[in-house]
């Protein structure tokens, strides 16, 4: 989430002055912005004023759709975001130099995520790479633009599949990313580096490890605070089940997911 210029707070508050001063001081100060398309929270007292609230925020921002922001759902992390101003959903991001092209209401896009993004894309040149949950290509696109590696990107969600595949020939790296439609477990490959970018991974460990003889992996999920070395606990027994040594190198907090849950990463060196 991104803080609101104070210009631009004082142009919204000006615009929605026919909502009442007391509730008026809670409208967001706070905002995702997805290629041309805006996002905010909005506390239930600011609802009934929220078909206002969206054109006064289009307006400012200069952007063709406005959503109030919603749940992330099921397997598949389907954002349930609410149209306030606009109708399109559908949008091309830019981050750190990739294009990203997306549906809002079909797959979710976590700008929160973005220094993990940038990281992906410092990783060493010209390795072997499986991303076991692509997506639209979150890490595939920056390891296989930046990092020249060789990515099989696997996603079984036909819809970020499809965004997927767009976002290949988009940012031009179709020599550099096989795709694959189908569930990770079903994946025949070998690799230097397994990317697990699903915070619910967990079960999948014993065929990332199954994947990389010896190598890398980078491993993710939600873990409450004060629980943030179950991770390194939950890795070893897994290893263990599949033979494997490993070294934990680092564990790094990405973001906050909810009030006392962080989203991780490992990153883990497999002998």
């Amino acid at each position: 989430m991104y803080s609101m210029e104070p210009h631009i707070r004082e142009r919204i508050h000006q615009q929605l002055r026919c909502i009442p001063a007391a509730i008026r001081k809670d409208l967001p100060d706070k905002y995702e912005k997805i290629g041309d398309i805006l996002i905010i929270y909005l506390s239930p007292p600011l609802k009934p004023y929220k078909k206002d609230i969206g054109e006064a925020y289009r307006t400012a921002f200069s952007v063709k759709t406005v959503l109030l922001k919603g749940k992330i759902r099921g397997e598949f992390r389907v954002p349930d975001y609410q149209i306030i101003a606009g109708s399109d959903t559908a949008t091309v991001h830019k981050e750190n130099s990739i294009l990203y092209s997306l549906d809002l209401s079909k797959v979710m896009f976590s700008s929160g995520n973005i220094q993990e993004r940038i990281r992906m894309s410092r990783l060493p040149h010209s390795e072997q790479v499986v991303d076991m949950f692509a997506g639209i290509g979150y890490f595939t696109l920056p390891i296989a633009k930046f990092c020249h590696s060789h990515v099989s990107a696997v996603e079984k969600n036909e819809q970020a599949y499809n965004f997927l595949c767009q976002n290949i020939a988009l940012n031009k790296v179709q020599s550099l990313v096989t795709p694959f439609l189908m569930d990770c477990k079903d994946f025949h490959g070998k690799a230097d580096r397994v990317i697990m970018g699903h915070p619910h991974a967990l079960k999948y460990l014993g065929k990332a490890f199954d994947i990389v003889e010896t190598g890398f992996l980078h491993y993710h999920e939600f873990a409450p605070e004060g629980m943030i070395n179950r991770a390194e606990h939950r890795l070893r027994t897994e290893a263990g089940k599949a033979g494997k040594d490993i070294a934990v190198q680092e564990i790094r907090k990405i973001k906050k997911y909810s009030p006392g849950v962080w989203h991780i990463v490992c990153d883990v060196q497999i002998f």
